[in-house]
This record gives C-alpha cells, sequence and structure tokens, in this order.
C-alpha cells in the first residue's frame, strides 16, 4: 500500500518492498582466524611418466600417465556440526581429499600409404580440472568456532517487530509478531523497515557471533543462527573430462590440407551451483517443510544445542554431466602465390544440465545445447605495392532453449521458475520443436493449471503468447583489414592497417526474454556488443605498426 509511483528522494526508496537478502556479520578477514597457517596455503604436486614408440616408419604411437594432488582444495581440518547430519550424513568428518586424480593418455599417428599424405589419427585421456580456492573460504566461516570470520546472515534469521506486516504471496496472511520473517516471498514490509530491524536485532546477532574461544570447536557459528552458505559435501570430486577424437588427414595438390575428426568430451562432476539441502522453501501438501524444522522463535534460532533451522544451507554441489559431440571438417591453404586461406565446419550435438529447475530430480534439465552448425572462413591475400588484405567470416545458427512461467512453483520443490509443461523434451526448441509445439503446450497450460493454486498457495496465470516473437538469433559476422607495408633498409617496417568489423552491419539481436508470462518474451532488447570482431554494430579502426 506504501509502493511509491515516483522515485525521487531516498525516502521513496526506503518506502520499496523488502524481497529478501543477507546481512554481512563478523570479521571479513580471509581466511577467517581458525587454523590459519593451514587455511592459507595450497600445495599442488603433479608426476607424469610418458613415452613415444615408433613402432615403424609409418605408425607411431604416444603414451602417459599422470597424477596430481592438491593438499588445500576442500577444509579437511574441519569437521562437520551435529546439525547438519540430516543434510550431510552420519559421518561429520571433514570433506575428504582427491587422491584418485590419474589422468591416462593414448595417441597414435599411421600413414596408410606410400606417398605418405594421408594420416589416421587418434587420441583419448583423461584431465582433470582444480578448483576455485575461494569457495571453501565462506564454509570455514560457517563451520568453524564462533567469531570465526564474516557470516552472510539471512534476513530470516530475524523476527517480525511491526504490527500489520501482510504476507502477499501467502493470500494476504498477517506475519505475527515475533515470527520469523518468511522466506522467498514478497510482503508489505519496505526496505526502510528492515533497515530498523537490522538496527534493533543485528547487535545481537553480532553479540551472539563475538569471538570467544577461537580453538573451541563445540559450537559452531552456523549453530548459533541455523543457515549457512557455499558448505561442502562429504566427497567432493573435482571435474574431470573425458576426451576422444579419431580422424584423417589428407594432403592435397596446390599446398592444400584437408581433415576431418570426429570428437568427443564427456564432462563429469561439473559443478550445478550452491544448492539448498536443507530444502528451507520446499512446500509439501502446502506447508513450508524444510529437511530440519524451522525454528519456531528467537529463541530456538539463539539457542546452539536447538536442531531447527533458520534459512536455507546451500552445498556445493558437483553433479553435472555434460557432453561435446562434433563432426569437424578443415580445409587449409598454406602459404603460396601469394595468399592462405583456413574454412572449417563443425556439425555439433552437445547436451548437458540447463540449469536446476526441479531440485528433487537434478536432471530435469538435461537437454541439447549450442549451435548446431558453426561455419568459420579466413584468408590473407598479397596484394602488389605492398597491400595486403585479410578477412575473417564466421557464422552459427541459434541454439535451443526452453520457455518458462515465472513465479509458479508447481512440485513444491522451492524453485520458482517452471518450465513450461507439455513440450516433447527439455531444451527442445530450435531442435525439433517450433511454434506450433509451444502453442499447444500453452493451451494445455491453460486448461490443466491456469487459474488453480500452485504449492504456495498462490494462484497459476493464464498464458498468452505474442503475435511477434523470435527464438533468439543465428550469428554472422565478415570483418576485413587492408594494410600497406613500407620497407626500409630491409630491415625496418611500417605498416599502416584499416580495418572493418561486421561489414555487412548483421544486427546479431541478442536479449531475448524466454519467460512466456513475461511482455517482453521473444522480443530482442540488445544486440551483440562492440568490441571490435564480436559481431557489434559496424565499426572501423585505423592503426599502425614498427618492426624491426
Amino acid at each position: 500500500p506504501n509502493l511509491p509511483s515516483v522515485i525521487r528522494t531516498n525516502a521513496d526508496l526506503l518506502n520499496l518492498p523488502f524481497a529478501g537478502g543477507v546481512v554481512g556479520i563478523g570479521n571479513p578477514a580471509q581466511p577467517p582466524p581458525y587454523n590459519i597457517d593451514k587455511a592459507k596455503i595450497n600445495r599442488r604436486a603433479r608426476w607424469f611418466v610418458q613415452d613415444t614408440w615408433k613402432a615403424t616408419n609409418s605408425f607411431t604411437l604416444n603414451y602417459g600417465l599422470a597424477w596430481n594432488f592438491e593438499s588445500t582444495l576442500v577444509n579437511n581440518d574441519l569437521s562437520k556440526p551435529a546439525l547438519l547430519a540430516p543434510l550431510y550424513g552420519r559421518d561429520l568428518s571433514p570433506t575428504r581429499n582427491n587422491y584418485n586424480n590419474y589422468s591416462p593418455s593414448l595417441g597414435m599417428a599411421w600413414n596408410i600409404d606410400k606417398s605418405k599424405k594421408t594420416v589416421i589419427r587418434a587420441g583419448g585421456g583423461v584431465y582433470w580440472e582444480t578448483e576455485l580456492l575461494w569457495r571453501r573460504l565462506q564454509e570455514r566461516s560457517f563451520i568453524g568456532p564462533v567469531g570465526n570470520g564474516r557470516i552472510q546472515f539471512p534476513h530470516t534469521g530475524f523476527v517480525n517487530p511491526f504490527q500489520g506486516i501482510i504476507d502477499v504471496a501467502a493470500g494476504g496472511r498477517p506475519v505475527a509478531v515475533g515470527a520469523p520473517l518468511p522466506a522467498n516471498t514478497l510482503t508489505t514490509m519496505t526496505l526502510g523497515q528492515f533497515l530498523q530491524v537490522i538496527n534493533q536485532q543485528g547487535p545481537v546477532v553480532s553479540a551472539a557471533l563475538a569471538p570467544t574461544n577461537l580453538n573451541d570447536l563445540s559450537v559452531r557459528n552456523i549453530q548459533r543462527f541455523k543457515a549457512g552458505s557455499q558448505l561442502y559435501p562429504l566427497d567432493y570430486p573435482v571435474q574431470r573430462s573425458y576426451q576422444m577424437s579419431v580422424g584423417i588427414q589428407r594432403e592435397l595438390p596446390w599446398n592444400m590440407v584437408l581433415s576431418a575428426d570426429l570428437v568427443r568430451r564427456v564432462f563429469v562432476n561439473t559443478l550445478l551451483g550452491e544448492l539448498d539441502y536443507n530444502r528451507f522453501n520446499r512446500r509439501i501438501n502446502g506447508v513450508q517443510t524444510p529437511v530440519i524444522p524451522r525454528c519456531a522463535n528467537a529463541a530456538q534460532v539463539n539457542d546452539p544445542n536447538a536442531n531447527c533451522s533458520s534459512g536455507s544451507i546451500t552445498f556445493w554441489t558437483p553433479a553435472g554431466r555434460n557432453v561435446y559431440n562434433a563432426a569437424l571438417v578443415k580445409l587449409d591453404k598454406r602459404f603460396s602465390n601469394r595468399f592462405l586461406f583456413t574454412a572449417s565446419y563443425a556439425f555439433t550435438f552437445s547436451s548437458g544440465y540447463n540449469g536446476i529447475v526441479n531440485l528433487d530430480q537434478l536432471n530435469a534439465s538435461w537437454g541439447p545445447q549450442g549451435a548446431r552448425h558453426i561455419l568459420n572462413v579466413s584468408g590473407i591475400v598479397d596484394l602488389p605495392l605492398g597491400f595486403q588484405i585479410g578477412f575473417i567470416s564466421s557464422g552459427s545458427n541459434r541454439g535451443p532453449l526452453m520457455p518458462s512461467v515465472a513465479g509458479v512453483d508447481l512440485d513444491g520443490d522451492g524453485t520458482t521458475t517452471e518450465p513450461i509443461q507439455g513440450l516433447p523434451s527439455f531444451n527442445c526448441i530450435n531442435r525439433g520443436c517450433g511454434k506450433s509445439e509451444l502453442a499447444a503446450a500453452v493451451a494445455r497450460w491453460n486448461q490443466t493449471y491456469a487459474g488453480k493454486q500452485d504449492s504456495r498457495g498462490q494462484n497459476i496465470p493464464q498464458l498468452s503468447l505474442p503475435s511477434n516473437y523470435e527464438f533468439g538469433d543465428s550469428f554472422s559476422s565478415q570483418d576485413i583489414r587492408l594494410t600497406k607495408t613500407f620497407t626500409w633498409r630491409d630491415r625496418y617496417k611500417l605498416s599502416i592497417f584499416g580495418e572493418m568489423f561486421n561489414v555487412f552491419n548483421t544486427a546479431n539481436l541478442s536479449g531475448y526474454n524466454f519467460t512466456i508470462n513475461n511482455a517482453l518474451f521473444g522480443q530482442p532488447t540488445q544486440r551483440a556488443t562492440q568490441v571490435f570482431g564480436s559481431g557489434g554494430p559496424r565499426a572501423l579502426q585505423v592503426g599502425g605498426r614498427v618492426s624491426f
């Protein structure tokens, strides 16, 4: 009711509704003080053996084996408190180090004809990624002793001190005075009122998290306010990939080489991000039902022995998998007769996870990814009088996508953006599905769901498609350079060049919104930006180079 129609002053901003957030509390130094000498050092070791065996003049075999280890990718000096047992498991020992990072590789090259102009090649190997070291720092604050580092304290850890605050998403139900602030919803509490809450209750939280004995692990920070983020599960394998290829290369007349390859890359343990293992916003029969029951009042939140939660408890989750398959064809013309060029084409089929759409089924978003067709042509031609012209032409088709509906939680898993129901598969738009399939899915939605209530008790909207919309845009850019070179005494050269990017000024539209109940559905809001060569608006630049 106090929503300002025009924003002119700070007071207007403070009257905007508060939608949720976190408050930083504690010492921001990183790493946090507990066991800092161990936490600030990561030792990385890598051992390998490799060899090449030339079995015959036409056949060569390459093989090798590597092993790598890092000492402090995870917090292996900090066990988990009993509060986390429902999420972490009965074994509360520290997250385990990874000792099995073996990387075998095998490759071969075989000249199959007497002219030595045709080569078959193949290879494969296992490759390991490392881990960003900053990811483990937040966990040290949460599961370290009281006062160890800075905590991202969620708004759900505060209680409502005001009369008349309404939970809009719950159909206008009042938020009781003294009740925890609701999560993942819109209320009539304003930003100004929330700042008052911070000023009143923040010092109490800060006092409860003030350091006492930074070597005492009997009570942890997370037990003091019952929420957390960026924790690690017991087993946390780093990302790895299995990469394989087989191909043939043939030397052609006129200094040209033609090659064709089949490529397969499988990426496993890719990071899905932070997932709420506590399922704080989960609804069962319309009732908020986190794994660790929600704290009933502030007294429970402040009781370190109370087994309750005040917000989400997220863990880094390396459960992703992506597969890249492609047929690659490339024609190379070596520099001769004053010119060279390269033309390459890729026909790809990539699949993987496309975001978290259902916390109960992490593979629900599995589907195609990326452009199917990618073409690149480039070349250089030497002209008379010291001139040279070069060009690059690149293009790709539209990638797959999945339209969604915002503000709806059909299954109660806690996510509030639902993929449209009724399409044959996830991300099938531009991959076998089109406007007719989407129109049929919207009609089924309106017949099955519209006008009813979702798991949170909110009304499910009626959907309609605009008269004109598109499923993204293809990419195309042609770039050229003209160079004039001046030579003095054979050692000194001055090159003056001019470049034009996106010669045909192709729009390469972007910024599409694919949320069906958004007024901008299927409408471009941007075009590719210009960073010289990226396909943005036509641009020109001149430059020079001195070499000696």
